[in-house]
Parts: C-alpha cells; sequence; structure tokens
C-alpha cells in the first residue's frame, strides 16, 4: 500500500519522460488535473500505460529488447456501496496500441511490435528514438451511468534488456460509452489521469493510479490491495465497424481509444488534426482513433451504405451539439499549473 500511495504523491517520480514538454502538467508524473468522478452520462473507462526513455539516460538502441506487461486490471468503484468491480482484465481482454510521439502532437504514430509470452503477458517492442510506447485494452470496460465515482489502474512492469533506461506510468480515460469515437475535443473521453513515473528494471514492478484522495484510498483500498471485491465482466462488445485496421506481429488488431486532452497542452491540442509532413506516419481515422498508415497498416474502403450511415452519424451529432450546450465550460486541465 505505501508504495502505491507513493506512487500516487506528488514529487515522486523517479524519473521524467524524454521528448515532452516540461510544460505538460504530466511530465512531472502525477497530478490532479484530471477528471476524477465520471460526467453522469458516461458508461465507460478505458486504463492505459505508457513508457519513455528516461531523461538523461544515454542513448541506447537494441531491436530484440522489449517492455513485458502482465496482469493489467481496471477496477471503478461504487459510490453507493462502495463496492470495487473489475471491469477490465488483461487475461480475457489483451492490450494494444503503438509508438507515439513523445508530445502526441497531431496523434503520429507507427506501429508497435507485440509478442505474447508466458501465460497472458505481452512483450512489446521497445521505444525507438523519437517516440514512445502507449498501450490500451482492445475493449473498453463499462458500467451504469452514475453509479461509479473512482478508478484504479494496475499493471505489472519489466524490462529484457538491463541497458534499458525506461521509465513508465499507468491512468484512465473515461469515455461516454463502449463505442463513443474519439473526438478532437475530447468531449467523448475526458482524462482523469496517471501515476507517477516509475523506472522499469528486469524485476517486474508494479505501478498504479486511483482517481481518489489518499485517505479516501486507504479507507477503502482497491483490489488486489485487499480481497473483498466483486469481480464481473461485462460481454465483449461486438467489433464496430471500422475504416481501417493496424497489423501486429500478422494479427489485426481494433484500434485503441485514448484521450490526449490530459496529456498535451491547450496550444498542441489545436494541431491535432495537422496532417504529418511525413507521408509515411500519416493518420487513418479508424474507429475511436487515429492510427498510423504505412506498410503494416491497411486501409478497407467504406461502402456506400457506411458511407450514408456515417453521414447520418455526423449530422446527428452536430444537431446533439447545437441543440445541447455543455451545462458548464471546462476549462483546459493540460497546462502545467
Amino acid at each position: 500500500m505505501s508504495d502505491l500511495i507513493k506512487q500516487n504523491t506528488p514529487g515522486n517520480s523517479e524519473g521524467f519522460p524524454a521528448g515532452v514538454p516540461p510544460s505538460y502538467n504530466w511530465y512531472q508524473g502525477w497530478n490532479d488535473g484530471g477528471l476524477w468522478s465520471p460526467p453522469a452520462d458516461f458508461t465507460a473507462v478505458e486504463g492505459w500505460g505508457q513508457v519513455y526513455p528516461k531523461v538523461g539516460s544515454p542513448p541506447y538502441s537494441n531491436p530484440d529488447a522489449a517492455v513485458e506487461v502482465a496482469n493489467a486490471k481496471t477496477y471503478v468503484r461504487f459510490k453507493h456501496t462502495g463496492e470495487w468491480t473489475l471491469v477490465q482484465d488483461q487475461s480475457r481482454t489483451q492490450l494494444t496500441g503503438g509508438h507515439f510521439v513523445p508530445d502526441f502532437v497531431g496523434n503520429v504514430a507507427i506501429p508497435m511490435k507485440a509478442t505474447p509470452v508466458a501465460g497472458t503477458t505481452i512483450a512489446f517492442g521497445a521505444p525507438p528514438a523519437g517516440y514512445n510506447n502507449h498501450f490500451w485494452y482492445k475493449a473498453r470496460g463499462t458500467y451504469p451511468a452514475g453509479a461509479v465515482d473512482a478508478v484504479y489502474v494496475q499493471m505489472e512492469m519489466r524490462v529484457t534488456d538491463p541497458n534499458l533506461h525506461l521509465v513508465a506510468m499507468v491512468g484512465a480515460d473515461w469515455w461516454r460509452d463502449a463505442r463513443a469515437p474519439y473526438l478532437d475535443d475530447h468531449s467523448n473521453n475526458p482524462g482523469i489521469g496517471g501515476s507517477n513515473w516509475i523506472e522499469l528494471s528486469t524485476q517486474w514492478k508494479t505501478i498504479g493510479f486511483y482517481s481518489m484522495s489518499a485517505d479516501g484510498f486507504r479507507a477503502s483500498p482497491a483490489p488486489p490491495l485487499r480481497g473483498l471485491v466483486k469481480e464481473i465482466l461485462p460481454a465483449p462488445p461486438s467489433t464496430p465497424t471500422r475504416s481501417g485496421e493496424i497489423l501486429i506481429q500478422g494479427k489485426s488488431a481494433a484500434p485503441g481509444a485514448r484521450s490526449s486532452r490530459w496529456k498535451n497542452s491547450a496550444d498542441n491540442d489545436k494541431d491535432r488534426s495537422s496532417p504529418s509532413a511525413d507521408g509515411g506516419q500519416q493518420l487513418i481515422g479508424a474507429g475511436s482513433r487515429p492510427i498510423p498508415a504505412d506498410s503494416t497498416a491497411t486501409a478497407q474502403a467504406f461502402s456506400n451504405d457506411c458511407l450514408l450511415a456515417f453521414a447520418l452519424t455526423l449530422g446527428t451529432l452536430a444537431k446533439v451539439r447545437r441543440n445541447n450546450p455543455p451545462c458548464r465550460q471546462r476549462t483546459s486541465r493540460n497546462a502545467a499549473t
């Protein structure tokens, strides 16, 4: 418990992420700039992890080096009972992701090698120069609207090469529902937050994030820190129609869904829709998150029926946004305070 509290207390990062502007509020690690409880009408959550070279570490490259991730779990807490419920479990829903540019400007990314190893553990290729490792579950966890007030995410990580100097963070985003698309204004997926940066080694390290006060977490600890937990996994959602798919290790994986609102500064949010100058890193909109287009990514053409349905959906969303303005204006949580 003490290690987990330390991972969620300001000033306890074991290093900092190379390539991330220090003005980003998450550069230092944990901060209280996220939305700890979900909006009343939201029904989904997405746990995630990210790994960066450590600031000040010497350049090092090993094409065979990997970051292994195991036992990833996401829980939500029901506010009326204080009971934690498991909604994402790596043993049932595997992780996917990509190598993104460190500051996430434009959501530019390249495919990331993913290799299943013992049990449900997955090994991601180490971050190449100029990129990070960013990963999330292939399906979001769900809960009843208005029922939960906190989330807990936990993952175990290690590196396969002792010469790698990497730091890792885990966190989560709320989502409007299990199939809501990614929108540039992040209205469908406000960021919750992330842990401090933990330096990885060849020994397994458990990294966790909780969206509540330290006193509240001590009084109502999340699994696996206590044995009293109700684990009810929702049925996997049907695969949504999408315009592209990432090929990882010869297998297709549904595009993931991450919010960058908590992650980027307000100025960088403006650049999100800018096309990449490098054609090999151009983004294709697919599912709920843009994905990189290159030799390992394929784009599937929409049928006329799909195009019509997509246009009607966009029209409906536009009407909803015009007719139902937000009840309050949220200030940016991305710039450093």
